[in-house]
């Protein structure tokens, strides 16, 4: 399938950030001893997509941060399936090699309880979940039933 994938264009960087990306982005990157960044691809039908970060070339991590500190709401825990969803769909119909993984502020670890359907279908998704707290460490999240 063929693609193509660049960094942020002019019009992607004239949006706002949201605070923190960059040092988020830069914290993984050190966990994980890769170099990631942001990424937008553009699809052989032209669709674009931008995820939070990845590695370069033919990307074998897909990844969205939601560094949420506070009370979860429900438009929180909506932002986080359907970052779950996007990442899933560009891996299953593009980059079947890699990984997806969410990073998630602490607060949103109790979407992820014993018990409920979330931790289970993310599992089934292969998707991971690591949290981040307030002084950006990260730590991976035990999602597996």
């Amino acid at each position: 399938m063929a693609y193509s994938a660049r960094s942020p264009s002019s019009v992607t960087a004239a949006r706002p950030a949201r605070q923190g990306d960059t040092t988020l982005v830069e914290a993984l990157s050190a966990h994980l001893g890769i170099e990631l960044a942001p990424r937008e691809f553009t699809l052989a039908d032209g669709t674009r997509i931008g995820v939070d970060c990845a590695d370069e070339g033919r990307p074998t991590l897909l990844v969205q941060f939601s560094p949420h500190q506070g009370p979860v709401k429900s438009t929180q825990r909506n932002k986080v399936i359907a970052d779950a969803f996007k990442l899933v769909w560009l891996r299953d119909h593009h980059f079947p090699d890699a990984h997806v993984l969410l990073v998630l502020g602490e607060p949103l670890a109790r979407l992820f309880g014993r018990g409920a359907w979330l931790p289970a279908a993310f599992a089934s998704y292969r998707i991971t979940v690591a949290l981040v707290d307030d002084r950006h460490r990260i730590r991976t999240l035990d999602i597996s039933t």
